[in-house]
């Protein structure tokens, strides 16, 4: 079998696409390349970058090779010059890590749904551009996403909440849909630090313990206002005295809710870090009282994983795939309710042995997670697919 990837997502830039694109590419050649020669048993991949992240990704596997395909995501080009990029190397199949397979490419696609998150959390608060060109590209998405799922040989859903909202929105046969679980990226990142290392983290920082860590975008769905909320009341009512560390690149919505901090009275329990490194990041996590995530809305929930796999406790919202992916290594509160939210992590706070629990339980429900055992699973997929 002739399988093409389109990785044009591939790497940082592609942010949480481009890590699953990366992580299943390299997996795939783990578990099916071959060091002898390209036509043999193996199936053959041909892996499709851009121009940046064309140099980030080089084959190690005699049936694995990469073909520039410089065709920006989500523009008119793709949909028109990139099937012509793709049928030029005869595939059987094409992987496309995301909704935007192309309209007028003829061939058999298996794409991936990562999240319905903009069919539920849009409007104008959700975007930074004018809202009459919003409503364009939202109309545009609906379409593309819609025909691909109705085209595609078959689809991939990194949860069963993702397939079943799926399912229902795009009146799909389920049996064509197929669940494979992602899993951390941190794991093995770890550097060996003596204690003064890790206070040294902190300082660059300027955080002090106790703290709670959140990891990520703050996009509205995010809830992180509310968040917000929860962390004055723990202060300013149960006298708590913990700090908030938000870690994530600034953008426009950081700067959005930068004026939120500033007007809701939180300047003060707030630590704004930016961009970390993956090593930072892991102290970050290990030295928290636990991670947070009060997202409304997830396709996955990989910050949890990357908590869990590193010993962090896990306090997070009982909305969309959370409880479906953390189980009951995590404590759950409603996401719309600020009190609830400041009551449980005050519960973690004053508890050590719950957290230690919550660490333990963590730790166990991590390692059902793995992107080895992903690519194992879509390589699958792919057998299915083409039948």
């Amino acid at each position: 079998m002739r399988i093409g990837i389109d990785a044009r997502f591939l790497g940082p830039q592609g942010i949480g696409i481009g890590r699953y694109t990366q992580e299943l590419v390299e997996n795939l050649e783990k578990v099916d390349g071959s060091t002898s020669s390209p036509r043999g048993k193996k199936n053959e991949y041909v892996i499709f970058l851009r121009k940046e992240n064309f140099d980030l990704y080089r084959p190690k596997s005699k049936n694995f090779k990469k073909v520039l395909a410089d065709v920006h995501w989500y523009t008119l080009k793709e949909q028109i010059v990139l099937p012509s990029i793709f049928s030029r190397e005869d595939l059987d199949l094409l992987h496309v890590p995301h909704f935007n397979a192309p309209m007028f490419y003829w061939g058999k696609t298996v794409i991936t749904i990562h999240d319905l998150i903009k069919h539920e959390h849009g409007g104008e608060s959700a975007t930074t551009l004018i809202y009459p060109i919003y409503l364009i590209k939202q109309f545009g998405y609906r379409f593309v996403i819609a025909r691909a799922s109705k085209k595609a040989r078959a689809i991939i859903t990194p949860s069963n909440f993702v397939k079943e909202k799926v399912v229902k929105t795009f009146k799909i046969d389920p049996k064509k849909i197929y669940v494979t679980y992602e899993s951390g990226t941190l794991s093995g990142k770890e550097r060996t630090r003596e204690e003064k290392g890790v206070e040294e983290v902190l300082g660059k920082y300027k955080i002090t313990k106790p703290y709670f860590l959140y990891v990520g975008n703050v996009y509205p769905y995010k809830n992180v206002g509310r968040l917000l909320d929860a962390i004055k009341i723990l202060n300013e009512e149960k006298g708590k005295g913990v700090q908030l560390v938000l870690v994530g690149a600034r953008d426009v919505f950081r700067q959005r809710l930068e004026r939120e901090i500033v007007e809701k009275g939180v300047l003060k329990y707030v630590v704004l870090t930016g961009y970390v490194t993956d090593a930072d990041l892991i102290d970050l996590y290990k030295e928290a009282e636990a991670h947070v995530q009060p997202s409304l809305s997830e396709g996955f929930g990989l910050t949890s994983v990357e908590a869990m796999s590193l010993g962090a406790p896990v306090v997070q919202s009982d909305a969309s795939c959370l409880p479906e992916v953390a189980g009951d290594a995590a404590l759950y509160f409603d996401p719309y309710n600020p009190s609830d939210m400041a009551e449980k992590l005050a519960k973690v706070l004053g508890n050590k042995k719950l957290r230690e629990s919550l660490s333990k339980k963590g730790l166990k429900r991590a390692k059902d997670f793995s992107w080895e055992r992903m690519a194992k699973e879509t390589l699958e997929v792919y057998k299915s697919a083409v039948r």
